[in-house]
């Protein structure tokens, strides 16, 4: 007779470094998952006595977002990129990728609504991030072809860190 044992999830031990700041940085695009997901996982952290990076929307307005992103992400134990539908139309949210790599730290991607396949490959044909993409390189003006290549270059290695999927184990 087999005896049922409840799923334990695996416990990770990371000694957090007390000039360090934040145990976590969220980022995620906040018109799609804000209000929904991000609220609640922000809350769930800091009920478990996390200390969380959260932006607020008067937080990017009028800010150059390497000088605003720098500390907060450099200064996080870990790293939660939360890519939903939206989040590669922001070139806020693909230069948050970019220096989460650069800043070598620990990355936990969670897949809202998309696919690490989405995300590992973001111009390709019919995928969820392809149209914003195309948008990025038609307006050059705002940013240039080679941020754009690290933006890619930043998903595609983050898409191949151990996460989660929404469909898997969020829903």
């Amino acid at each position: 007779m087999e005896i049922y044992t409840p799923y334990q999830p695996p416990t990770i031990k990371i000694p957090f470094d007390v000039t360090k700041k934040f145990h976590v940085f969220l980022s995620f695009c906040g018109k799609d998952v804000r209000k929904t997901f991000v609220d609640h996982l922000y809350e769930s952290l800091c009920v478990a006595g996390l200390r969380v990076f959260l932006d607020s929307e008067d937080f990017k307005k009028g800010k150059d977002i390497d000088s605003t992103l720098k500390m907060p992400i450099e200064t996080s134990h870990i790293v939660i990129p939360i890519f939903s539908t939206l989040y590669a139309e922001s070139p806020w949210c693909l230069e948050e990728a970019a220096r989460m790599i650069r800043s070598n730290g620990f990355i936990i991607p969670l897949f809202y609504d998309v696919e690490p396949s989405d995300v590992r490959y973001p111009q390709r044909n019919g995928g969820l991030f392809a149209r914003a993409f195309q948008n990025h390189y038609t307006h050059l003006d705002r940013q240039d072809e080679k941020t754009i290549e690290e933006w890619k270059k930043a998903l595609h290695q983050i898409s191949f860190c151990s996460g989660w999927t929404r469909e898997a184990e969020f829903g």
